[in-house]
């Protein structure tokens, strides 16, 4: 089987330390680079995709006339002798959950485009939509643990806190495991929970399962022409940027080319069957694409989906 391969480089891997200039210059181009009527495209078709508000408790009262009958607190009620209804208020604000991988499997393409600027641009865009939308928005850096964590939160301090995370937090491991994250968003009352990974290593059903049920959860998976097709360039030495194996392939037969874009074809297949089983929504974005523009297309479909405006 011919798994998707990075070459090789001689490059260092991220540092653990990233000098402060360059952080500020990255976060920068994150938040402006795209029109501020894209974005405001963006968060219109982000609001009408959100999934629905639920109600708090506000408080325990005397039941009056007119008061829903359907909240009667009949507890209180006996113990008092007399009626007490419920009373609720509709929540204000929705929380978005951000999970992103930032395995080593996401360094793959180009700087500027390669699957993890790709997947931080989206999550920028994406947080700016929900806070200018009222919502908190919290993230998640996963790779087979908890790399950062930002809870939930509002405003543009918030934001720029959160821009910061996504160009400066350095990781520890290589390896990929998303199902981390969930045991932090577990403990949210209903979310919106946007996933952003290449999802090349399998991920238990259950586990997704279970949150489907709780939130709702989209999957966006990063993909990079290069893992769709392999070039015929010759011998071509690689390594898997997870593993850390290398080995030569031989990029002129056609024998190979056709085995790894068949693999290619298995793996989304398999993607689509998993987002299928574990209830998600699921995406994909090419890393030769800006990421407003299919972000823009996923929620109005969704808005759609519901029957929105």
């Amino acid at each position: 089987m011919i798994w998707p391969f990075r070459r090789r480089s001689s490059e260092p891997e991220r540092a653990s330390a990233v000098d402060a200039a360059l952080i500020v210059r990255r976060a920068r181009r994150l938040r402006f680079r795209v029109r501020p009527e894209a974005v405001a495209l963006l968060a219109g078709a982000y609001h009408g995709a959100r999934p629905g508000l639920g109600l708090t408790f506000a408080e325990l009262r005397a039941y009056e006339p007119g008061d829903d009958v359907r909240h009667l607190d009949w507890n209180v009620t006996a113990r008092q002798g007399r009626p007490y209804v419920r009373r609720f208020v509709e929540e204000r604000a929705l929380t978005l959950w951000l999970i992103v991988d930032v395995s080593a499997s996401l360094r793959f393409g180009p700087e500027g485009r390669s699957k993890a600027d790709r997947a931080a641009q989206a999550a920028a865009l994406l947080a700016t939509a929900a806070i200018q939308n009222g919502d908190r928005v919290g993230l998640l850096m996963i790779s087979d643990r908890v790399e950062a964590e930002l809870p939930p939160g509002g405003g543009m301090r918030h934001l720029s806190r959160l821009v910061r995370a996504l160009v400066a937090t350095a990781t520890a491991s290589r390896r990929t495991a998303l199902t981390v994250g969930l045991a932090r968003v577990r403990r949210s009352r209903r979310a919106l929970v946007v996933v952003l990974g290449d999802f090349h290593t399998a991920e238990p059903v259950g586990a997704w399962r279970r949150a489907s049920r709780r939130h709702q959860v989209i999957a966006i998976r990063l993909v990079d022409a290069r893992e769709e097709a392999l070039p015929d360039a010759g011998l071509i030495d690689v390594e898997d940027a997870e593993l850390g194996i290398c080995r030569v392939v031989d990029s002129g037969s056609a024998r190979v080319r056709d085995a790894y874009a068949e693999a290619a074809r298995r793996r989304r297949s398999d993607y689509r069957r998993w987002c299928a089983a574990a209830g998600l929504t699921g995406f994909e974005i090419a890393t030769g694409d800006d990421p407003i523009g299919p972000l823009i297309r996923l929620f109005s479909g969704l808005t759609a989906h519901r029957g929105g405006p």
